[in-house]
């Protein structure tokens, strides 16, 4: 399937008259609910407004991609704006201040072509060339005129790209062991990856690994002698060595099999050598059977 067959012209709109990121979604639905596609537009706003950044990929500080799966629609359906100005949008982020909105929802059912129309549409939008052009846009004709939108491929089969997490925490192995702590806490990640100066993965952390480095620091109980503390210690003198990593174009179910025969919790995702994303358990879970 082709982008072109679900994003025709009656669902872009350019100009995006909106002030903020909820007014802009709200025009995107009502325009979804004018053709007939939207059964409960109300609802559907309701959803994607109070999403809470949760189902919001946003890319850079002018993309967003609001996305949900809701019974108020039967199939899958795409609409996107531009606006002349940048939005108010926070529940993006303060940093966010986006004028591309590209607004994806679909059934509760058929969770694999939502995926990968969401994950293709990101990856296009990445493009420098693309995001240019869209910026550019003056009319709807300007946008259908972008070839590489149109001729966007939507594949059959769910892959890790199309899962996996862009915005990976990473931390040096010379950082001390405490700024990995650190990381994982203001992350809410249970485990960060070790790279190098060329984004190489050279290893990863966990709370496993932390909690072998911390335990021997706790003093008996009764006894007020702490030992020599975190600040002593390194990354690499506690990191796993060992990573299993995965490319992006592994189909999701071979990586999925992969970590559930060899116990891991996530797998860094690499190509050509360098350090593109993270597949965790959680991610497969909540993307592939969240409601």
């Amino acid at each position: 399937m082709q982008l072109r067959e679900i994003l025709g012209p009656e669902n872009i709109i350019v100009p995006l008259e909106a002030a903020s990121l909820h007014e802009a979604i709200i025009a995107l639905i009502q325009r979804l609910a004018q053709q007939g596609l939207v059964r409960t537009p109300l609802d559907i706003e309701r959803l994607v407004a109070t999403a809470g950044g949760r189902d919001l990929v946003t890319i850079g500080d002018q993309i967003v991609l609001p996305h949900q799966r809701t019974d108020a629609v039967d199939r899958l359906v795409v609409a996107l704006g531009i606006a002349p100005e940048p939005l108010a949008a926070p529940e993006a982020g303060d940093r966010v201040r986006p004028r591309i909105v590209f607004l994806i929802l679909g059934p509760r059912e058929g969770a694999s072509s939502y995926l990968q129309t969401l994950a293709a549409i990101g990856r296009l939008l990445r493009d420098e060339r693309v995001l240019d052009r869209l910026l550019a846009a003056r009319s709807v004709e300007d946008v259908l005129a972008i070839r590489d939108l149109g001729d966007l491929r939507i594949e059959p089969q769910l892959a890790v790209r199309d899962v996996m997490a862009y915005d990976v925490p990473v931390v040096a192995p010379d950082a001390p062991v405490r700024e990995a702590l650190e990381t994982m806490i203001r992350e809410r990640v249970n485990a960060v990856v070790v790279t190098g100066d060329k984004r190489e993965v050279l290893g990863i952390v966990s709370e496993v690994d932390l909690m072998r480095a911390i335990l021997p620091q706790v003093p008996p109980a009764g006894d007020r002698e702490a030992g020599p503390g975190l600040g002593a210690l390194k990354v690499r003198d506690v990191m796993t060595r060992s990573v299993l990593c995965i490319s992006p174009e592994v189909g999701l179910d071979e990586a999925a099999s992969t970590m559930i025969n060899k116990n891991v919790e996530q797998l860094p995702v690499v190509s050509e050598g360098r350090l593109t994303g993270i597949l965790t358990r959680a991610q497969i879970i909540r993307k592939l059977f969240a409601r």
